[in-house]
């Protein structure tokens, strides 16, 4: 499924530019706060199952950027992002570092104001994870979800957005342990960025 979505936004990016629209480049970084998430009961690899945990709280910096065709108003693209959040649980120590792909549709009005959404299709993470008094390197693997945001154009080229991201992830792994089950998070992020077409 998702290499299905991956090329039906290069499909989509394809068509764009035979449509003679004006590449979008737009540079991101941003400050993530607020996430909400859980470790939902999963089955470990050789047998037994995971408790339900949850995480929330803590904040971190994001990074990235936006590469798309912008017409009329209308921008369609792909976007990637970066975020280190620590986040307050006794079973995560230290910083959740998400690597997130995403295919994004938006469209910026005259009035200074442009709303976006997207799909996240290729979502990793990394960290670690405490168990049993022992510090593992925890991983996240198999990530979607999705993201809407709502940007303010506050000088020329320069925007501040408002975004809220939502995702699972299929399977983790603890240190050898793997597990398959979901961990599902929601974190909110403002940002600035530096949209321009050429």
């Amino acid at each position: 499924m998702q290499r299905f979505l991956g090329f039906l936004l290069i499909s989509f990016v394809f068509v764009a530019s035979q449509a003679r629209a004006d590449l979008l480049i737009e540079p991101v970084v941003g400050y993530s706060m607020g996430i909400n998430g859980e470790f939902a009961k999963g089955k470990v690899s050789g047998g037994g199952t995971t408790t339900k945990d949850s995480f929330s709280g803590g904040s971190g910096g994001s990074f990235g950027g936006r590469l798309g065709f912008q017409k009329l108003g209308f921008q369609i693209g792909a976007d990637y992002l970066h975020s280190s959040i620590n986040p307050d649980d006794k079973a995560l120590k230290g910083n959740l570092s998400f690597d997130e792909w995403a295919g994004f549709v938006g469209f910026e009005f005259p009035i200074l104001l442009r709303v976006y959404g997207g799909y996240i299709f290729s979502a990793e993470g990394q960290g670690k994870y405490v168990s049993a008094g022992t510090t593992q390197k925890l991983t996240l693997k198999d990530g979607s979800g999705v993201k809407a945001g709502l940007g303010f154009t506050l000088l020329p080229f320069l925007d501040i957005n408002l975004e809220y991201r939502h995702g699972t992830f299929g399977e983790w792994k603890a240190g050898s342990t793997k597990v398959t089950g979901d961990v599902n998070y929601s974190v909110y992020m403002i940002g600035l960025s530096l949209p321009f077409t050429i």
